[in-house]
């Protein structure tokens, strides 16, 4: 993808409030829109320097794989499924302790982790 094509899909996708794929198209090039974000609107360049902060505090992103496991548990604590978390934290028990997946996790799982003692109950 071009550069001036780059820019155009991420300005229409802030200015379309779909930040998801503006926030994409960021993180695959990060490095050259540091540079140019002057190019960018000013709903793009919010979400630009957002985005460089946390990487700069140490915060990674969730990769695919465990926002589907933190969303195959928020799905298991609706139902009240306690097998089916228990498996998946088995399988998966550091995904936990990442703030990320923390604060994608409903209050159900939030609660049903708790009793289980995987998450620390917050004060």
């Amino acid at each position: 993808m071009r550069f001036k094509e780059l820019l155009k899909n991420i300005n229409q996708a802030t200015d379309d409030l779909d930040f998801v794929t503006a926030r994409k198209y960021i993180e695959e090039n990060m490095e050259l829109l540091k540079e140019k974000k002057h190019l960018l609107n000013q709903n793009a360049r919010e979400l630009l320097e957002f985005m460089v902060k946390r990487l700069e505090a140490g915060h990674q992103p969730l990769d695919k794989q465990e926002l589907a496991s933190v969303q195959a548990v928020n799905m298991y604590a609706e139902q009240f499924d306690v097998r089916g978390v228990k498996m998946i934290v088995k399988q998966k028990p550091n995904l936990f302790m990442k703030p990320e997946a923390a604060q994608n996790l409903t209050n159900d799982a939030k609660v049903v982790l708790v009793g289980m003692g995987v998450l620390k109950k917050e004060a």
